[in-house]
C-alpha cells in the first residue's frame, strides 16, 4: 500500500482522535505524513505502549509502516534488520487484533514485502560470502512466512538457499583442504538439502564430489617418507571416503544418466576403490557420449 493511501485510511479512521492534539497516535501520523520517520517512530511507540492504543489495530498498522520505511532507509545494516523485525511484529499484531479485517490486505501486503526482502538479502549475503548473515536473515524469512501461513510450502526456497550455502562452504574447503571445518559444514548442509528433497541432483552430486575429494586429499597429503603402517592407515581412511561418495554419485547418475560429470565421477571413484571392471565400464560409457552431452 502506498504511504498516501495509508495516511488517508488512517485519517478517516481517527476523526475523534484528531481533536486531541497531544494524542501520540495523531502526532505519529502527522510526523509520518511530513516524512519525519524518527519522530513518527518515537510517537507511535508511545502510542502502542499506552493503555488507550495498545489494542488499536490502526496504531499497530501505522507502526508497521513506520518501521518498514525505517528498514528501507537502512537496508543491509543491523539497524535495518532490527527495524524490519519490529515492522513484521507490528503488522502481525495488527492482523491479530483487526477483528473486522479492515486493515488485513494492507498489513499482509507489507508483511509479505518484508518477508521477501529477507530472502533476497540472504541470497545477496551468500553472494558476498557472508554466510553467518545469510543464515540469520534466511531464518527470519522462514519464521515470518510460517507465522503468517503455517502450511506454506517453503521447500523450493529451502533447497535453493541451502544448496547455495553448501556451495560457499565447498569453495572454502577447496581453497584449503586442511580446513576440514568447511568440509564438515558443506557435507552437513547438503545432507540437509537431501532431508528436504532426496531427489535433489545438485546435493547428491556435490556430496559425492566432496567425499571423493577428501579421500584424494588424504592420499596426496602422505609424505614420501611415511612408514608403511601410516600409509596403510591413510589409504584405509581414504577408501572410506570413496565408499561414502559412491551411493551419492550413483544416485546423481541415475537421475540424469547423460551427464558426463557423473560418469567421470563414477569412473574415478571405482578406480580409487580398485574396482577396475566398473571403472572401465564408465570410462567406455564416457567415450560413447556425443560432444557436449551434458544436459
Amino acid at each position: 500500500m502506498k504511504p498516501r493511501a495509508l495516511l488517508l485510511l488512517l485519517l478517516l479512521a481517527l476523526p475523534a482522535l484528531a481533536l486531541r492534539a497531544q494524542d501520540p497516535l495523531v502526532e505519529a501520523l502527522r510526523k509520518y505524513q511530513s516524512g519525519d520517520l524518527q519522530g513518527a517512530r518515537d510517537m507511535v511507540d508511545k502510542a502502542v505502549g499506552s493503555e488507550q492504543h495498545a489494542g488499536n489495530a490502526e496504531a499497530w498498522l501505522l507502526r508497521g509502516f513506520v518501521y518498514k520505511d525505517l528498514y528501507k532507509a537502512t537496508t543491509g545494516t543491523a539497524e535495518g534488520d532490527a527495524a524490519r523485525d519490529t515492522a513484521l511484529a507490528s503488522l502481525y499484531r495488527t492482523l491479530g487484533i483487526d477483528k473486522d479485517s479492515t486493515y488485513r490486505d494492507n498489513a499482509v501486503q507489507a508483511y509479505e514485502f518484508l518477508s521477501r526482502s529477507c530472502y533476497n538479502e540472504a541470497a545477496k549475503a551468500l553472494a558476498d560470502g557472508q554466510d553467518t548473515r545469510a543464515v540469520m536473515v534466511f531464518d527470519t524469512y522462514r519464521e515470518s512466512m510460517l507465522l503468517l501461513s503455517p502450511k506454506a510450502d517453503l521447500r523450493a526456497r529451502e533447497t535453493e538457499f541451502t544448496n547455495a550455502l553448501g556451495t560457499l562452504y565447498t569453495r572454502r574447503f577447496n581453497e584449503d583442504r586442511t580446513r576440514t571445518e568447511w568440509f564438515e559444514k558443506a557435507t552437513d548442509t547438503y545432507r540437509g538439502v537431501l532431508r528436504i528433497d532426496p531427489e535433489n541432483y545438485g546435493a547428491n552430486y556435490n556430496l559425492a564430489t566432496l567425499f571423493y575429494n577428501m579421500g584424494v586429499s588424504r592420499i596426496r597429503a602422505l609424505q614420501a617418507e611415511a612408514d608403511i603402517i601410516t600409509m596403510q592407515q591413510v589409504q584405509e581412511v581414504a577408501r572410506e571416503y570413496f565408499q561414502l561418495a559412491l551411493p551419492f554419485m550413483l544416485k546423481a547418475h541415475d537421475m540424469n544418466p547423460g551427464r558426463s560429470e557423473t560418469i567421470l565421477g563414477l569412473e574415478g571413484i571405482y578406480y580409487s576403490l580398485q574396482d577396475e571392471m566398473n571403472s572401465e565400464k564408465f570410462r567406455q560409457l564416457y567415450e560413447t557420449l556425443p560432444p557436449q552431452e551434458d544436459r
